[in-house]
Parts: structure tokens; sequence; C-alpha cells
């Protein structure tokens, strides 16, 4: 009795582990693998640094995997705006930005930290109140990525950093600056993988 118990005992371990180990090969077939390059949709809550919110969420961006869990990020962003009458208000808003990630598994859900420098030439308000803003932020960054399939993830992250802003009007006059520290930013997006 004791032999077919120490048998059963055997055989139902050997089917966990062997369940375990399926599970885990299929959670890592989700991530993407050394080589593959990601497109990054979605919104980034503005920076904050002074008076006024810089948007920094017309940038595209795309992330390079040099290994499995190492990625290195890149965006860029143009957008000319043309207000129309009665302002006549011209503009041309671009973005830079750079980085690295770091992903601290590489399950199903991939927490990450990593780090970012940012560059963004903006226009905010119309008319008399429009402002050239010329923003530098270079801030630390958290968050998560959920892989749906091989091809498709959603992710939430939030940086904290440092972050600089001149504010020139463009009706003339003293241009400002003010520096921020802390929260910079915070974004849901939605990563392509090919």
């Amino acid at each position: 009795m004791k032999k077919i118990a120490l048998v059963g005992t055997t055989l139902a371990l050997a089917m966990a582990a062997g369940s375990a180990s399926a599970a885990a090969a299929a959670a890592a077939a989700n991530g993407p693998t050394a080589g593959s390059f990601g497109i990054n949709v979605g919104f980034t809550q503005a920076t904050a640094v002074g008076d006024t919110t810089t948007p920094a969420d017309f940038m595209i961006n795309g992330k390079y995997f040099i290994t499995k869990d190492m990625a290195v990020l890149a965006g860029v962003g143009l957008v000319m705006v043309d207000s129309g009458a009665p302002s006549n208000s011209k503009s041309t808003n671009i973005g830079f930005q750079g980085g690295f990630r770091k992903y601290l598994k590489t399950d199903d859900l991939a927490p990450f930290v990593g780090g970012r420098l940012q560059y963004l030439s903006t226009r905010t308000g119309f008319g008399t109140n429009a402002q050239d803003v010329t923003d530098f932020a270079l801030m630390a960054e958290a968050g998560a990525e959920y892989y749906f399939r091989k091809q498709f993830s959603l992710e939430a992250s939030v940086g904290a950093g440092y972050a600089s802003a001149e504010f020139k009007p463009v009706a003339g006059g003293p241009s400002t600056k003010a520096t921020a520290f802390g929260t910079t930013t915070f974004s849901v997006s939605a990563n392509f993988y090919y």
C-alpha cells in the first residue's frame, strides 16, 4: 500500500511540475525576444513645470530589445499648427526622447524600471496669451507591461525626475524659467511588436 501511495504521489508531483513548466513556457513565449522592435501608442500626461503644462502626447515612441529583458527607447514628434482666423497663429511643435528600460521579469506581466531624457519645443495658448515653451526633462521611470500576445501588450508607467522649462511670450516681453523635481509623467499605452 505504501508503494502505491509513493507512486501516486510521485506521479502527481511530476504532473504538477510539467504543468508549471508548460505554463512558464507559455508565459515566456508571450514577451518579445532580442531583436524585436515595438511601436508605442498611447496617452502621456503632460509635464507640469511652472504655471504651464507642456503637452507630450504628440510623440511616436518605439523600443528595440537588445536582449529579452533590456530595451532601448526612442521617440520623435512633429506637429504644425495653424489656428486660423481670428488669431492667425502658426507654430511648429517638436519633441525628442531617448532612454533605456530593464524588465525585472519577462512573463505575461513584466514589471520594468528605466530612464528617459526628453526635449520638447511647443507653443501653448492663442493670440496675445501664446507662449513658446522649451522643456527639458531627465527622469527615472517604473511600470509594468502585460502581454496579451507576443505582438501586443498594454503598459502603464510613472516617471519622476528633473524638469526645466523656459516660457517666452509670443507677443514680446521677458521670458521666464521654471524647474521642478518630482513626478513628471504618467502614461498608459499600447505596444505593437514586430
